[in-house]
């Protein structure tokens, strides 16, 4: 692969990381809540009432980082727990009234801003969304297990036994 042409690619990576992160500092896309609880309360939203496990796998965190989400959640009012009608053991997680309208607002925000963001592009909203998927879909398949560092000083450190 051409070198320019992959230090490119991480160089707008890099602003566009820095640019998201800024936005999500803002506080604006997320009405009072953290960065953490909102990513929470959206996955509630699209998954429709779904397990504390589930959820787990969804946002790929591990159940006592969500537990602990989740309560905060609870606390405050935006997230309920309800036992499973069918399995009595499983608890569902589900918004509460004010987690629909937190959702509303995080929702309509969000959409304002990445609609203005898709109208500067010069592709289409369609193809803009198929390659960021594909971009997406790229990154999960081409990333290491964690923990595996592949570089050539990692693979040195190896090879000498440290």
């Amino acid at each position: 692969m051409d070198i320019k042409i992959l230090r490119e690619f991480r160089k707008n990576l890099r602003q566009l990381e820095q640019l998201l992160v800024a936005q999500l500092k803002e506080d604006t896309c997320c009405h009072g809540v953290s960065i953490a609880q909102c990513h929470c309360l959206l996955a509630v939203e699209l998954l429709d009432l779904p397990s504390q496990n589930e959820l787990a796998d969804h946002l790929g965190l591990d159940k006592s980082t969500l537990s602990r989400t989740v309560e905060g959640l609870v606390k405050i009012g935006l997230l309920q727990r309800t036992p499973d009608e069918s399995d009595r053991r499983v608890i569902r997680i589900g918004l509460t009234p004010q987690g629909l309208i937190t959702c509303s607002a995080i929702n309509e925000t969000n959409d304002d801003l990445y609609g203005r963001v898709l109208k500067e592009m010069s592709a289409s909203p369609e193809e803009v969304v198929t390659v960021f998927a594909e971009l997406v879909r790229s990154m999960v398949k081409a990333r290491k297990p964690a923990g595996t560092c592949l570089s050539r000083q990692c693979m040195e450190e190896k090879e000498d036994g440290m």
